[in-house]
């Protein structure tokens, strides 16, 4: 015991500590003995124990002996003080840079090690340090055949210095550090390098005594691993966020991966992400079950998910309606390994309960219009057929009226009287109105039927409309009007020239019904673009703003036209606007109407040189 203290306090060397460290260890009493970083956890039983500090507290040393009985302790302890202050006192002298010596060993063994790309730094216990590879310079910029007057220590960040220590002091116990540990090295223009550092013990050989460090540049690895690890923390933190679930299936079908959201959707009972449980990953399977029992007895898609979770086959959008009302869209995709094969399944899992509520209530309310629609499809059918039957046999006794109140007022029938002539005038002005009722009801049952055959042909328009204007003049002379037409010559006009002309003819005539006497009305034409435009305009009594929206409907006539006009008219059938669009529409024209009550109404045609289409 006295020589081992006498031992301990002539040591120089941290060599010299760490052998005396040795002998401690076989001493009756001490169950071990060894120099650690303050940090190691604690192993044995703590009553037992002695924790010295070695080095500067920075470093994070410390001597650790652990006794086995307490008789013997006292003198084992001081002889341990007495150790860890020679291990203080080393690691307190100043390890200074020497220049490395000419050669060591053969040529060809000095070349690769002067050459290699690891830098190579030995470190003698009681010299100094050297570099002695060229890469050393190249990496940290430090001449090391004319090494500065600073301690190896002294390069390393404070930080990365207890790790260092720890290999050193290792090292200098004989023994090689497992492992490589990462030092941040300063260069010569003061920026930080990381090094991948490992180390071998040559202490024992009498040869070298020195401590052999080895280090790799990874300054730019390590820098991508940290961006790759904070892109990875972000993808996972997004994962962990999105409200779909998200499953990482590894070759083996085993899940290495599962979001939160996976878990709720699934219903697993698991809080964490796969692998954090203790039937993970092996009760996966038994878990994918409990999801397929929930799908319901006896539901079509059990089969298909059974399928595609065992042999992880591609789907994509499928849902799978569940027991308990909800809706589980599924996509599993296959993902690519390094090699041709698959090395895992990407499961993406939504709930689209409300989704498929609404579609299935979309579905349902269209089926219902299409119902709805086809009914009055239905209903419009056979409304034209009874309108257009009525209409038929209406028309018969009605031409046979008309026919026989002519055959009456005939002069070669004999004499009547005033009031029989009076009479004879209402039977037929009553009959002919009842008769172009019922024609413009057949037309317009044929056009809703889309029975209609035009018949077009080139037409010279001017010279429609001339005629037009022709015949209704003496009409329009009887009520004291002015009917003017302003037409410019044009290409010909492919159309209907009977049809063109029955609407042509019931926008004078309404023009000229609903206008006052003195007044005006105009029909323009004139070409536009490729085809017509033509308008019938008066100085009428207008149309309400409020009867404009159902001018086109049929049966309508407007609020106004009891009083407007001063003098007694015929009313309309309110069908001559409703036949006039119809017609113009089939040749693949429009209609238009402005009008301001009290002024004035202008009924616009626009008329392509050719019919888009031929009625049907």
């Amino acid at each position: 015991m006295v020589d081992l203290v006498v031992r301990a306090a002539n040591a120089t060397t941290v060599v010299d500590a760490q052998r005396l460290v040795a002998r401690l260890r076989g001493f009756s009493g001490v169950r071990s003995a060894e120099i650690v970083p303050a940090l190691t956890p604690v192993v044995g039983e703590l009553d037992l124990l002695e924790r010295l500090p070695v080095g500067p507290a920075q470093w994070g040393q410390e001597l650790r002996v652990e006794f086995s009985a307490a008789p013997a302790r006292s003198e084992l302890l001081a002889a341990a003080a007495e150790i860890a202050a020679a291990a203080d006192r080393a690691l307190a002298q100043p390890c200074r840079a020497v220049p490395p010596p000419p050669m060591l060993g053969s040529p060809l063994a000095w070349a690769i090690t002067t050459g290699a790309r690891a830098m190579i730094v030995t470190v003698d216990p009681s010299r100094g340090w050297s570099a002695l590879s060229d890469s050393f310079t190249a990496v940290l910029g430090y001449d090391r055949h004319r090494p500065g007057d600073y301690r190896i220590v002294d390069l390393i960040h404070p930080d990365d210095r207890p790790a260092a220590v720890a290999m050193f002091l290792t090292c200098c116990a004989g023994r090689h550090p497992a492992g490589t540990v990462d030092l941040r090295l300063c260069t010569a223009t003061g920026r930080w390098r990381t090094i991948e550092v490992a180390a071998r013990s040559f202490v024992d050989d009498p040869d070298v005594g020195a401590v052999a460090f080895f280090g790799i540049d990874v300054t730019r690895q390590r820098e991508t691993e940290r961006t790759a690890r904070v892109e990875q923390q972000r993808l996972a933190r997004l994962v962990e966020t999105m409200g779909d679930g998200l499953l990482l299936l590894d070759e083996a079908g085993r899940v290495v991966l599962a979001n939160l959201a996976a878990h709720r959707l699934l219903d697993t009972g698991m809080a964490g992400p796969a692998g954090e449980h203790e039937d993970d990953p092996l009760d996966w399977a038994a878990v994918i079950g409990r999801v397929i029992d929930r799908l319901g007895p006896g539901s079509p898609r059990v089969e298909r998910l059974r399928e595609a979770f065992g042999l992880r086959t591609a789907i994509v959008g499928e849902e799978f309606p569940f027991a308990d009302g909800r809706v589980l869209e599924v996509d599993l995709v296959p993902v690519a390994g390094p090699g041709e094969s698959d090395s895992g399944t990407l499961v993406h899992i939504r709930d689209v309960t409300a989704r498929v509520a609404v579609r299935r209530g979309l579905e349902e309310r269209s089926r219902g219009l299409e119902e709805r629609n086809q009914a009055l499809i239905e209903a419009t059918a056979l409304n034209n057929e009874f309108v257009a039957t009525v209409s038929h046999e209406l028309r018969g006794p009605l031409s046979s009226v008309v026919a026989f109140a002519h055959l009456l007022g005939d002069a070669t029938t004999g004499e009547l009287s005033e009031d029989q002539r009076t009479y004879l005038d209402v039977i037929d002005r009553n009959a002919n109105r009842l008769l172009r009722l019922i024609e413009d009801l057949l037309l317009l049952s044929r056009l809703e039927a889309r029975t209609l055959q035009l018949k077009p042909m080139p037409t010279r328009l001017p010279d429609l409309l001339a005629v037009a204007v022709a015949e209704r003049t003496p009409a329009a002379l009887a009520a004291g009007l002015e009917l003017v037409l302003e037409c410019t010559d044009g290409p010909e006009l492919v159309c209907d020239d009977t049809r063109l002309h029955q609407v042509v003819d019931n926008l004078i005539s309404n023009a000229v019904k609903f206008t006052p006497s003195g007044g005006q009305v105009t029909v323009r034409a004139g070409p536009a673009g490729d085809g017509w435009t033509v308008a019938v305009a008066d100085s009428g009594v207008g149309i309400p703003a409020a009867d404009l929206p159902r001018l086109f409907s049929a049966f309508f006539r407007g609020s106004n036209v009891a009083a407007a006009v001063g003098r007694q008219v015929m009313p309309g059938t309110g069908l001559g606007l409703v036949v006039s669009r119809a017609i113009v529409e089939l040749h693949g024209g429009g209609i238009s109407v402005a009008s301001t009550e009290g002024v004035g109404t202008t009924v616009t045609l626009s008329l392509p040189s050719r019919p888009a289409r031929n009625g049907g």
